[in-house]
């Protein structure tokens, strides 16, 4: 049997052991696929999961109250998501816990209490990180100011930086007229000739 034919052969072995070891898991993961059927579709082939929806009772008027916005805009949701508790329920149909401060939002003001003493009660519950916005007063009036004191600084600190840099560069001044430009002196033009005269010989 030729070389050639040799390496043809196991060229061709190394061929098929790859294809092998990329449809592998391809054929473990059929099985598996057949066991778990994909989620149902709706009526218009959009993929749904009844499992992983929440239990809501229907929304009434109420629930969508200018007021009521207006406060849930400002407390954030505590399930981790960092949206306010509005955003979060109408958006988030897996979260349980802003439908749950949704309703503390509404049991407080039922009770009697002002939108600011219902913002305070939350702040008492889940203490200030439940504010969409830090109070300006205090040391969090720092979050508010300090954007503009470092915008101040960093301009006055690249403006000092540029009037340097043009200060520090050389000025070139223009030509004299009627001033000749310096020559070469006899002795350098001499050594230039024998220079030149090496290479073209």
């Amino acid at each position: 049997m030729s070389a050639a034919r040799a390496y043809r052969r196991t060229g061709a072995a190394e061929c098929f052991v790859t294809v092998v070891r990329l449809c592998a898991p391809l054929l473990v993961a059929l099985p598996l696929a057949a066991q778990n059927p994909p989620p149902s579709q709706d009526s218009v082939g959009r993929l749904w999961a009844p499992s992983m929806l929440q239990e809501r009772a229907p929304t009434s008027a109420r629930d969508d109250d200018s007021l009521v916005q207006a406060l849930e805009h400002k407390i954030r949701c505590t399930c981790g998501c960092n949206l306010d508790v509005f955003t979060c329920r109408t958006t988030d149909f897996t979260c349980a816990t802003s439908p749950a401060m949704h309703r503390l939002v509404l049991a407080r003001l039922d009770s009697g209490k002002t939108p600011d003493q219902v913002i305070a009660s939350f702040v008492t519950q889940y203490g200030e990180s439940v504010l969409m916005q830090p109070p300006k007063k205090g040391f969090d009036l720092l979050a508010y100011v300090m954007p503009f004191v470092g915008l101040v600084i960093g301009l006055g600190i690249v403006g000092a930086l540029m009037r340097r840099w043009i200060r520090s560069r050389p000025v070139e001044s223009p030509p004299q007229p009627g001033v000749p430009e310096p020559h070469a002196s006899s002795e350098d033009q001499e050594r230039l000739k024998r220079e030149l005269e090496k290479f073209g010989a």
